[in-house]
């Protein structure tokens, strides 16, 4: 059985130790992180949890039901990568003079926004798909391009349902 990129989504309780004991768990299992976020959610004091793994599905499928028994954990849902709408935000920082340079119409053929202009470079940023940053960093690649550095990855999962000890669980 082949590895494949997989997102797990989890909402929960936040609590101290908490993202320390679900990575934890997951890299006992030898199971490879590519990206994690943690963000705050409309709820207070639950935040959105969004691990980005290669692993076999058996071996995500087994995660998420050892997550889910995690006290603070109200839902779990695991994912295909390519089943979910995901996107990253990108920073690029750019030598001034590629303004005036040909490649500059790359920023609004991309849409990317100019974000703070400094005296030899300014910051750019992107946000979008894993291809939609991979092209515009393509545009940009040379001299002028001084650093670049992008998020971890956000997935479009639903808020908690009223029923908050449900767990989800859509990988197939």
């Amino acid at each position: 059985m082949n590895k494949e990129q997989y997102l797990l989504s989890i909402k929960a309780e936040n609590r101290p130790g908490l993202l320390h004991l679900i990575t934890g768990m997951i890299e006992k299992k030898l199971i490879s992180i590519k990206s994690l976020s943690l963000a705050p959610t409309d709820i207070h004091d639950i935040v959105l949890i969004t691990v980005e793994v290669i692993a076999k599905e058996s071996d995500v499928s087994q995660m998420a039901l050892k997550i889910e028994n995690i006290i603070e954990v109200f839902s779990v849902s695991a994912v295909k990568y390519e089943q979910a709408v995901c996107l990253r935000v990108a920073y690029f920082k750019m030598d001034k003079a590629f303004l005036e340079s040909p490649k500059a119409i790359a920023l609004s053929k991309y849409e990317a926004i100019i974000l703070k202009f400094y005296p030899d470079h300014f910051l750019l940023a992107k946000y979008g798909s894993d291809a939609t940053i991979l092209k515009l960093y393509n545009a940009l690649d040379g001299p002028h391009l001084m650093g670049f550095i992008q998020s971890g990855l956000i997935a479009d999962t639903a808020l908690i349902c009223e029923d908050q000890s449900s767990v989800i669980r859509q990988a197939a």
